[in-house]
């Protein structure tokens, strides 16, 4: 079936006292299906064009152009009553955080679910309506710009059937899970995602994530640090992506140089006239704040890539896992995820300590997989 042939009610909501009949209306319901629309290509924050809901017969499609009080939404959109429907929600996160300052709870990721439903990992949105639907559907809006008023008609058809579409997906993939005794799994998940998405969200949090960082010594760790910091907080006073204001390798290059003057700023890697002209004296002025500390108040040292002599280790860990995901039918990586392998294999390795505030280190996977893990590989 093609989706041309899907008949569709399309209501289009642009102006307060609409939206609060609406709202008034989905909390009454369990679920509902969520998607918005926006642009993010010279922005700090995404220009929202649309918020489509539905729950698998209307399709509202809320204009932010036009609406200014947001409370019932927001009230709506943390609701512990009604569960909300998203597939592959990173970016939705973003953007109700942005115009709604709130995270979407409960939320249920269809991309997350299919892991477990069905195996396969990290499916698109056209895959998943064919997988549950049979029905082909066309992606020719997906580039759209979604903040040019009026939308064509081609625009709101796709929007619409977003949701629509996935209201219906949502309790056969629950189905599914139910059968396999893994809903439970796939929420915790969820709300991992959440997690990873304010941990990711927070300057404070990811600084130590650029590239090569374990490299610099800790004054220039210390250095790296106040820059990260610094160039979020001027990225979105300036609303534009990070990397216009620094890229992460002139930070990390600055970091390695620890300037105390203009022509040693000059010298960084990837780093623009209009950067230096703009920027240069702030970076100064985090260098003499560096210069004001003593040693003792510098950064640690970050961990080094795992060795070589590791590599065994990995492997015996990733074959063990996928030996338990295909047992149980889910996707090996949403049982072990990368970022979670490393860590295991540092504390087998050298018993550096794991980090357990991470949602996704505890729960289901925590008893299924990482324990068994640690017993399986420990050393006698």
């Amino acid at each position: 079936m093609n989706d041309q042939d899907e008949p569709l009610n399309i209501i289009w909501v642009a102006d307060n006292e609409s939206l609060i009949s609406w709202c008034d209306y989905w909390t009454q319901l369990p679920v509902i299906a969520v998607d918005t629309e926006f642009i993010r290509r010279t922005t700090y924050f995404p220009i929202t064009g649309l918020i489509q809901i539905s729950e698998g017969d209307k399709a509202v499609l809320i204009d932010p152009l036009n609406i200014d009080e947001w409370d019932p939404l927001r009230a709506l959109m943390v609701n512990p009553s009604v569960m909300k429907v998203f597939h592959a929600c990173s970016e939705d996160l973003d953007v109700f955080d942005r115009l709604l300052g709130v995270l979407p709870t409960p939320f249920y990721d269809t991309q997350i679910g299919e892991a477990y439903a069905t195996g396969q990992w990290s499916l698109s949105y056209v895959k998943l309506i064919h997988e549950y639907l049979k029905i082909e559907v066309a992606k020719d809006e997906t580039q759209s710009d979604w903040v040019q008023r009026p939308l064509t008609d081609a625009q709101k058809r796709y929007a619409a059937l977003d949701v629509v579409y996935l209201a219906k997906v949502y309790p056969l993939q629950i189905a599914r899970l139910a059968e396999k005794n893994m809903l439970d799994w796939v929420l915790e998940d969820c709300e991992s995602l959440k997690w990873q998405y304010q941990m990711n969200s927070d300057p404070e949090q990811n600084w130590a994530g650029v590239k090569t960082a374990w490299r610099l010594s800790p004054a220039g760790l210390t250095l790296l640090r106040l820059l990260f910091i610094w160039r979020d907080e001027q990225a979105r006073k300036e609303d534009v992506p990070k990397g216009k204001i620094l890229k992460d390798r002139t930070l990390w290059s600055l970091s390695k140089i620890l300037p105390t003057h203009h022509k040693a700023i000059s010298e960084a890697e990837e780093l623009t006239g209009r950067q230096h002209r703009l920027y240069g004296d702030v970076i100064l002025e985090k260098m003499a704040l560096v210069d004001e500390l003593s040693a003792d108040e510098y950064q640690l040292p970050l961990e080094i890539p795992l060795p070589s002599q590791t590599g065994d280790l990995s492997k015996s860990i990733k074959s063990f896992v996928r030996e338990r995901s295909t047992a149980l039918n889910i996707a090996p990586e949403a049982m072990m995820k990368r970022k979670l392998l490393e860590p295991l294999v540092r504390y087998l390795y050298d018993g550096t300590q794991i980090d357990w505030k991470n949602p996704a280190m505890n729960g289901w996977r925590r008893d299924a997989i990482i324990d068994p893990v640690l017993e399986k590989f420990k050393k006698n």
